[in-house]
């Protein structure tokens, strides 16, 4: 879209697409009409296209909190992957497979404390959506 016109929020309850070539107008109001999820009705004046964007309903907010818990628990697997990956890197240490072995006492403290980074981070990944669900629900 960004290549074939400019796109300006006039307002909180309308966008105005200014087409480079009035020509594309009916394409860019196609398109952003066809847009899945989003029921816009998209107006064509004078080579522009105006698209007024409607309140977000109950439904739609609590589809958006869903969408943002998924995407929370799909970043907490990946940390949680990650400090996996972490703890065999120590665990091949402390068996010597990564060149001169640490001590058991070394591995695990450094096990101890990637699992505190990892509870860390979940924690502040915890609060920032309970923050934004709070956010996406207020009227």
């Amino acid at each position: 879209l960004s290549g074939v016109a400019q796109v300006v929020i006039a307002s909180p309850t309308l966008a105005t697409i200014s087409c480079f070539d009035p020509d594309t107008a009916p394409g860019v109001r196609d398109s952003v009409r066809d847009m899945p999820g989003m029921n816009f009705n998209p107006q064509i004046d004078e080579g522009t296209v105006n698209v007024v964007i409607p309140r977000v309903s109950a439904e739609t907010r609590l589809a958006i909190v869903k969408q943002l818990k998924n995407v929370a628990e799909s970043t907490r697997q990946r940390v949680r992957r990650i400090r996996r990956a972490a703890q065999d890197v120590v665990k091949k240490g402390k068996d010597g497979n990564l060149g001169p072995g640490i001590s058991e006492d070394d591995a695990f403290r450094a096990g101890k404390d990637i699992d505190a980074v990892t509870d860390e981070c979940i924690q502040a990944l915890n609060q920032v959506v309970e923050l934004k669900e709070k956010d996406v629900m207020k009227v």
